[in-house]
Formats: C-alpha cells, sequence, structure tokens
C-alpha cells in the first residue's frame, strides 16, 4: 500500500487533508429536503409544510440505518470507488428530487440521500485520522483495549475529535440553510437541488483526479439484519408520520393516522420480538442497555432535542415583530457559526484541562437556559434583528457541547462490541425520535396557549370599550380613505382587529412556553450535576 494511500504519491499531505474536509461540504449540502425553504416548496407543490417536515426524518431514519452494517461495509470498502458510487447516486437523487412531486417517491429518496450520505462521512471520518495523525480509528470498534492506560487514551481520543467534527459539521450545515433560502429567494427553490448535484459532480471529479486506485474487496451484506431493518424503518417512519401529522389530523381523528398507529405498534412489536429471541447478531442488541451510561445518553439527547425544538420561537419571534422575509431569517444560521466555535473553544479547554462531565452538561444547560432567558424579555410587537443574535449564539454554543461529549461520554465502560450499536441508537434517538418528538410537543403547546390568549385576549375587545373604538375608527376611517364603502371599511377594520389580537396572542404564547423551558433547562442542570458518574469520570 502506498504511504501517501489513499491519494496520490505526488499529493502534498496537507492538501490531502484539504480535500478530505472539502469532500464533507456537498454531503452536508444535501438533506434531502431543506427546512429553510419550506413555505417555498409547500406552496410550489400545493401540499402542507408538515409534509417537508417528515421527508426530513425520513432522511434522519435512513441516517440510522448505516450503522448496523459499518464494520463489514468500513472493512471491506474500496475508498475511490465508495466516492465515486455514492456522490453519482446522490447527484442522481437531488435531481430526481428537484423534479418529482409525489410524496411518498420523495421518501424513498430521502431516505436513500440520508442513508448514502453518512456512508460516505464515515468513508471520510475513517480515512482522515489514519491519513493525518497515523491512527487507525477502526481498530477502536474491532478490538477491547489491552489496558487500562489504553482504553482511557481511546476515550480521551473520541472526546477530543468529537467536538471538532461536530463543530465543523454543523457550520457546514448551517451555512447550507443560508445558501439554500439564498437560492430560493433570488431564484427558484427547485435550483438548490441543481445546485447540490453539481457539487456532488464536482466531487466526482475531484477524487477521480486526487485519489489513487485501490483493491477491491468482496463486502458480504449480513442479509440476517435486513428483516430487523426493513421493520425498524417502517416503524420509525410510521412514529415520525404520527408525531409531525397529529396535530394537523387531530391524532386518531384520522384513517391515516390510525393506520400509522397499527404499522408503528406492529412493526415496533415484531421488531422487538427479533432482537429478543433471536440469538445472532441483530441491529439493535439489547445487552447495551444493561450500562448505565447508555441510559444517560438518551436521556441527555432526549432533553438537548426537547429544547433545541424552541428555536422555531426565534424564527418565528422575527417574522412577526420585524420585517424580516425568509432570507433575512435564514441568516440567522449564519449567527449560530460563531456560536458553534465558542462551543468548541470551551470544549477543547474542558478536555485538556480534564474538567469533570457534570461540569460541562451543567454549562451546556445552563447556555442554552441563558438563551432563553434572553428571549423571554425580548418579546415585543416591534421587534428588532439585533435582538436575535445573543441567544442564537448562546443557544449553538450549549448545542455544540452536548451533542459532541454526549457520543464520546456514552461509548466510556462500553465493550468494544457494542460501538456500532450505540452509534445506531444515538442517531435515532438524537436525529429521528427527539426531534419529532419535540416539534410535536412544541407545535401543540403553542397551539394550545395560543387558542387560551387569544379567547382570554378577545374578552377586552368590545364595542364600549374606548380604546377599542379608537383603533376601530382609525382603521375604518383609513379604509374610507382607500375608497371602501362603510360596509368594506367596517371588514377591513375587524380583520386588522383580529390580526393584532392574533399576533399579541401569539407573542404572549411564545413567552410563556419560553419560560416553562427556562425551567426545564434549569431542572435538567440539576439533574446532570446530581445523576450518579463513575469516580474520576473526567475528558
Amino acid at each position: 500500500m502506498k504511504t501517501n494511500y489513499p491519494f496520490y504519491g505526488w499529493m502534498p499531505r496537507p492538501l490531502g487533508v484539504l480535500v478530505l474536509l472539502m469532500l464533507f461540504v456537498p454531503l452536508f449540502f444535501s438533506g434531502g429536503t431543506y427546512l429553510s425553504n419550506i413555505n417555498e416548496m409547500a406552496g410550489g407543490m400545493g401540499v402542507l409544510t408538515e409534509n417537508f417536515q417528515f421527508l426530513s426524518l425520513c432522511a434522519s431514519i435512513g441516517m440510522s440505518m448505516v450503522f448496523p452494517f459499518m464494520l463489514p461495509y468500513l472493512q471491506a470498502r474500496n475508498v475511490k470507488h465508495v466516492y465515486l458510487g455514492g456522490y453519482i447516486l446522490l447527484a442522481l437523487l437531488n435531481g430526481v428530487c428537484a423534479i418529482v412531486q409525489s410524496i411518498p417517491l420523495l421518501a424513498v429518496c430521502c431516505f436513500l440521500i440520508g442513508f448514502i450520505r453518512v456512508a460516505l462521512v464515515l468513508n471520510t471520518t475513517f480515512v482522515i485520522a489514519p491519513y493525518l495523525l497515523g491512527i487507525q480509528t477502526l481498530d477502536m470498534f474491532l478490538y477491547e483495549p489491552d489496558s487500562p492506560e489504553n482504553a482511557f487514551k481511546n476515550d480521551h481520543a473520541r472526546t477530543l475529535l468529537m467536538p471538532v467534527l461536530y463543530c465543523y459539521i454543523l457550520c457546514i450545515v448551517q451555512f447550507s440553510n443560508y445558501v439554500s433560502a439564498w437560492v430560493a429567494y433570488e431564484f427558484r427553490w427547485e435550483y438548490t437541488y441543481l445546485l447540490v448535484a453539481g457539487m456532488m459532480l464536482a466531487a466526482v471529479f475531484l477524487v477521480s483526479f486526487t485519489f489513487c486506485p485501490a483493491p477491491t474487496h468482496r463486502y458480504h451484506l449480513p442479509w440476517r439484519l435486513l428483516p430487523d431493518a426493513l421493520l425498524l424503518t417502517v416503524a420509525m417512519g410510521a412514529f415520525c408520520y404520527i408525531m409531525v401529522f397529529g396535530k394537523t389530523y387531530d391524532w386518531f381523528d384520522h384513517r391515516s393516522m390510525r393506520a400509522a398507529w397499527a404499522v408503528m405498534l406492529v412493526g415496533g412489536g415484531a421488531f422487538l420480538w427479533l432482537s429478543a429471541a433471536v440469538r445472532q447478531k441483530r441491529v439493535l442488541e439489547l445487552g447495551i442497555f444493561r450500562y448505565r451510561y447508555t441510559w444517560y445518553g438518551i436521556g441527555i439527547f432526549l432533553l438537548l432535542m426537547l429544547v433545541n425544538s424552541s428555536t422555531l420561537f426565534v424564527t418565528t419571534y422575527l417574522k412577526m415583530s420585524t420585517a424580516s422575509g425568509n432570507l433575512e431569517s435564514a441568516a440567522v444560521s449564519c449567527w449560530a457559526i460563531p456560536g458553534c466555535v465558542a462551543g468548541l473553544v470551551f470544549m477543547l479547554v474542558c478536555v485538556f484541562r480534564g474538567v469533570h462531565f457534570r461540569y460541562i452538561y451543567a454549562a451546556g444547560f445552563l447556555l442554552m437556559l441563558g438563551a432563553n432567558l434572553y428571549m423571554y424579555f425580548h418579546y415585543q410587537t416591534m421587534g428588532v434583528y439585533g435582538h436575535i443574535i445573543p441567544p442564537t449564539l448562546l443557544h449553538y454554543s450549549g448545542m455544540l457541547v452536548l451533542y459532541s461529549v454526549t457520543c464520546a461520554f456514552a461509548m466510556k465502560h462500553l465493550p468494544v462490541r457494542y460501538f456500532a450499536t450505540w452509534l445506531f441508537l444515538m442517531v435515532a434517538v438524537r436525529n429521528v425520535a427527539a426531534p419529532a418528538v419535540g416539534t410535536s410537543v412544541y407545535g401543540n403547546w403553542l397551539q394550545e396557549r395560543q387558542q387560551h390568549y387569544i379567547t382570554r385576549l378577545a374578552q377586552d375587545v368590545r364595542s364600549d370599550s374606548p380604546q377599542f373604538a379608537a383603533r376601530f375608527m382609525q382603521a375604518s376611517r383609513l379604509g374610507k380613505q382607500q375608497g371602501k364603502d362603510e360596509v368594506e371599511a367596517s371588514r377591513l377594520a375587524s380583520v386588522l382587529m383580529k390580526g393584532q389580537v392574533s399576533l399579541q396572542a401569539t407573542l404572549v404564547a411564545m413567552k410563556d412556553i419560553t419560560g416553562s423551558t427556562i425551567w426545564i433547562c434549569l431542572g435538567s442542570t440539576f439533574a446532570v450535576l446530581l445523576m450518579p458518574y463513575h469516580r474520576k469520570e473526567r475528558t
């Protein structure tokens, strides 16, 4: 094997590292669907915005289903061929997404995009560490450490690697949100898919030019995992459908919702039965649940993604209280980048100083608490764009801290044979179950609070109220100046008054929920400080 593998011998090593980092970029621009363009996409196709939330979760399901097949794939893969085939397939799938309008077909495409994307991410991740540092990262997933010192060394390396990797990935994702919104604003939302397809073809050219040929190994697909994978995919898809469309279809009041419940229970039950009854290696090794840190990791991810769902209030408030459009709202994503970098710096300082995990977790939740506390005192009908920047920085700093350290933390004291299972469980909880639950909770919570405050505020809108009568007459007079008759002017005034009540009710509802989120963050902080750890559990 060449010493400069996987590149040609003429490639300088710094340039090779740069190429590997560049190969991440098109992968995280390709998300299957782009939630920053959700209104344009829904309007262009004439469907509900919930469809695109569901499609985004389908891509996350595809991401999670790579990990059961991860180890045989990484052992047998041909690095160059995986890149060429994967990027070409992603270009074709993005082209399909740009032209079709069938939601079931788009769901399949999003699932495949998520699956292929993570396969290519693993291909890059398990090349860059050996190429840059000479560390055989794959050995950490195959062999138990031969001494406690080596076990700590591996744990420390993972705790150091995860923040760097996640910071780079999150920065690309946040920048891609702005770019996709800009393309939709300046051109058409379909062009975002064409842009990503072009980036994939550019990556194919880059790989063809810089990567050397490698011997091809036969990949033996573990067929016994396919029934588990199919059952779990269907069950997770049905669960996401229920969470996303529950508010729209009134839960059990719609035929599709009842069908989804049946599919989820039958598919999930069959999957659990196979996992418990069959002794061969399965997609979900139930033995992983014997370890305390597995439950810690699941709980922290659930809390993190629940609180993370409150960020929808930031863009909602920005559009309601300022004259900002979709592009300006997407620009908030750019302010998340310095927040992620600040979180990375904080994490690296903690790792090098050996800070206890409990204090790192507490700091992460306190940063997110600070973001919500700032927003709580800035809700108003006439907002300022600059007020959105500080909570964005605080929120993404805290999210980066919690996002990155939990992955490495739950792998401590975990046998190597469960590492791939934990990665699958982590992505399934963090990217599928927790966002679906969090979005559903905050969406239904906001709707309930809105109706409560609309009813409450409407009681003050009476004809005998001097304040209301003055505003109504002013709006009616404005309508008459525009050439409307008495009836049309009164109707216009009624619509304007209703809009003012709805705006005020929504702001009060968001402030109410943000206040509750502050208590959730505070409770989470105390929980991570008080829960038991192993002795001297440091980074």
